[in-house]
């Protein structure tokens, strides 16, 4: 597919490995990492020699943007510079399943498939080995066939730390670094494993130096033929990877050394470089345009490498990380991310779901703000130096609360204690604060939305419990009062101690950080409120059915009541004469859509006052200068620069599919801008401020994207 730019990294990741060989970034090197929150910047040769001894390389080693003049790694006697960039003619082609650079008669490919991960409670756990084996493959290939002397393939990396050969890898060559990452190739007539200070000592003496930092294999190709140099990258790390609960990576169960799986990685090979093949032919027949099947296939990548499969007590447990932040199973992202795994591993959803219930849960009560309180503080950015000012207190506290669930598990590998998130502060109103009530929302929308995919009611039955409360929570959430209340979220968790609520837009703009009376929050409410009803009705409880559905019949009202004719949309914020206008007015109406609730999204149905209002609401923001950015692409929020990718695709696939608002593609095109140019250095960012990225950086929850390949 055409590109803006050919000058990016991106991830290229096992499934469930926390791990990436990540590269593309001209001029920055990259490389293996485990658990990495940043690419690598490891020195990277790849490509090929002449008989002289000059390598002509993909442009990602150390030096390849400097003048070739002003470059000459480990020269010869002659001066000259022995690393020359394969730039003239260089193509970039990005598919969902590999990412091929090729340059005249080179070219070098990364094998990312993904498959289906078994369900362990219905086949047994032992059939995910053979899925999270974790290994990158790859391919050089030199077409010598026009040439009248033998040159050579060459794979190099400079981790920056002795290396080693690995001879535990069964009949393939393999080098490595520690005991956690390494390379393997078959052996082949020609082929060579290699340690040395770098790519040029070896090629100049043909021998291997062990206290050397670098190492790689080269292939000779002789003239008038064209060979092929497989590898796959190997990850492993053994032993207890987690503090607070005590967990060990799930291949560990099979693989008990780097060369274990590099042996295995082997004998897969065909079958990864088959499924990558299979998966880039299926995006490039999709209705989709270009930009949008790179966005497709940016964001999976990313997801895949923030991905981690655990074994707790000798139990599966699954986590997705939260890229630069490391945070564990963000709720935020969950409830986004959920569509994605529910079209192929629904188990996982569950898995998160049960962790929420069982550790991460928490009843609390709750706040009513004093009359006339109004929001003071909003920092962005999640900077630590600028958190929320305290603000008044409120006028009643100690009010019926219920059940709710924290912002995430934990970070950097350190599961936090029951009930409690890495991220939540109290005392605040602003970046940091409690999340009480869109975690509560997010819960009953995700829960909902695996009970609709799987169609697991014996799951729905277990946790009817956890339902039941949920309404009760959310019913609380707008007021204890049932004469107050209006079907949205109107008060504060007592967590809070004395701050505010605020949402997962916490470091966008203060006209999405506030919970309380928040149009975005109201939606999803809204959306809720429907599925407590469904989820009630399928397990036979109309009372608590017909609860529900009296709640989002007044959330919708409510919403609809603060159409602002003279602005011509709804105010973000109920209060204090908030004007602003964002587009995630609409994200709620994904999950009736999402559960086939056609009456719900019928604009002659029960909730068509509410429908007529967003789809105003969403005609009149989206215009440059309210929230369309110069170049087409979206912008959350008409009072804030910073625009988040995911969100941005979620709410594109909305506008679509429920008002039949087609997205310019000029947008998409601007979106794929500010991936390839703006987010060049960190592979997928979700935080972009007019088009680049500078937080959320190497990101899983841009993966909202898969959603534009629904029928």
């Amino acid at each position: 597919m055409p590109l803006h730019s050919l000058d990016f990294h991106a991830h290229h990741s096992p499934l469930g490995a926390y791990a990436s060989f990540t590269c593309g970034r001209f001029g920055a090197g990259g490389g293996l990492a485990i658990e990495g929150t940043r690419p690598p910047t490891q020195d990277l040769v790849i490509g090929y020699a002449e008989a002289d001894g000059v390598v002509h390389a993909l442009p990602f080693y150390t030096g390849a943007l400097a003048k070739q003049e002003d470059f000459g790694l480990a020269a010869a006697a002659d001066d000259k510079p022995r690393r020359r960039p394969l730039e003239a003619g260089l193509e970039r082609h990005y598919g969902r399943g590999s990412d091929r650079w090729t340059c005249g008669d080179f070219s070098f490919a990364i094998h990312t498939p993904v498959f289906p991960l078994p369900d362990p409670d219905h086949g047994g756990t032992e059939a995910l080995q053979d899925v999270v084996l974790p290994v990158v493959a790859a391919t050089l290939r030199l077409d010598n066939r026009t040439c009248a002397h033998a040159r050579t393939l060459v794979f190099g990396i400079s981790p920056g730390r002795p290396c080693r050969m690995i001879d535990d890898a069964g009949d393939g060559l393999a080098v490595g670094w520690g005991l956690e990452l390494g390379l393997a190739a078959a052996r082949q007539p020609g082929l060579q494993a290699w340690v040395e200070w770098d790519e040029q000592a070896f090629l100049r003496h043909g021998r291997s130096h062990l206290l050397g930092a670098a190492c790689g294999f080269v292939l000779t190709v002789p003239a008038g033929e064209a060979r092929e140099l497989d590898l796959v990258c190997g990850f492993h790390r053994a032993g207890v990877v987690t503090t607070g609960l005590e967990t060990r990576y799930w291949y560990t169960r099979r693989h008990g050394s780097l060369g274990s799986v590099l042996k295995a990685g082997l004998a897969r090979l065909p079958l990864l470089k088959a499924r990558a093949a299979e998966m880039d032919r299926a995006l490039a027949a999709s209705a989709l345009d270009d930009d949008r099947r790179f966005l497709v296939a940016h964001a999976e990548r990313s997801y895949w490498g923030n991905t981690q499969l655990l074994d707790h007590g000798g139990k599966p447990l699954w986590v997705v990380l939260e890229g630069e932040y490391a945070m564990i199973n963000t709720f935020d992202l969950t409830v986004d991310m959920c569509c994605y795994e529910l079209a192929r591993n629904p188990w996982t959803v569950r898995n998160v779901l049960d962790q929420f219930i069982d550790r991460y849960s928490f009843v609390d009560t709750l706040a009513r703000p004093a009359e006339g309180a109004t929001r003071i503080a909003h920092s962005h950015n999640r900077d630590p130096h600028q958190l929320g000012r305290f603000v008044p207190p409120p006028a009643a506290t100690g009010l019926p609360g219920g059940i709710s669930f924290t912002h995430d598990m934990g970070v950097y590998g350190h599961f936090t204690a029951p009930g409690t998130s890495s991220y939540e502060v109290s005392g605040l109103a602003g970046c940091f604060s409690q999340m009480t009530a869109e975690q509560l929302v997010n819960w009953i929308l995700t829960a909902v939305s695996y009970v609709h995919a799987s169609g697991d009611r014996d799951w729905l039955r277990a946790r009817a419990g956890v339902f039941a409360s949920s309404l009760e929570s959310l019913l609380n959430r707008d007021d204890p009062d049932p004469a107050r209340r209006a079907g949205i979220v109107r008060l504060d968790s007592d967590r809070c101690a004395g701050g505010w609520e605020i949402t997962t837009y916490d470091s966008l703009d203060a006209s999405l950080g506030q919970a309380r009376g928040n149009l975005y929050l109201a939606t999803k409410a809204w959306a809720a409120w429907l599925g407590l009803e469904h989820a009630c009705t399928l397990l036979g409880d109309a009372d608590r059915a017909a609860t529900a559905a009296q709640g989002a019949a007044r959330a919708g009202a409510t919403i609809a009541a603060h159409f602002d004719t003279a602005l011509g949309w709804i105010p973000a914020v109920f209060e204090a004469g908030n004007r602003s206008a964002i587009i995630p007015a609409v994200e709620g109406l994904l999950f009736p859509m999402r559960w086939g609730m056609a009456a719900a999204l019928d604009r002659a149905g029960p909730h068509g006052a509410l429908l007529a209002a967003l789809e105003r609401h969403l005609c009149a923001v989206l215009r440059p200068g309210v929230c369309l950015f110069p170049d087409g692409g979206w912008k959350l929020s008409s009072t804030s620069d910073n625009s988040w990718m995911s969100k941005i695709f979620l709410c594109q696939h909305v506008a679509e599919r429920v008002f039949g608002i087609i997205p310019d593609p000029a947008s998409h095109a601007a979106h794929a801008r500010w991936q390839q140019i703006g987010s060049r250095d960190w592979a997928m960012s979700d935080q972009c401020f007019s088009g680049e990225g500078k937080a959320s950086k190497y990101y899983p929850r841009c993966v909202t994207a898969d959603m534009w390949l629904d029928a």
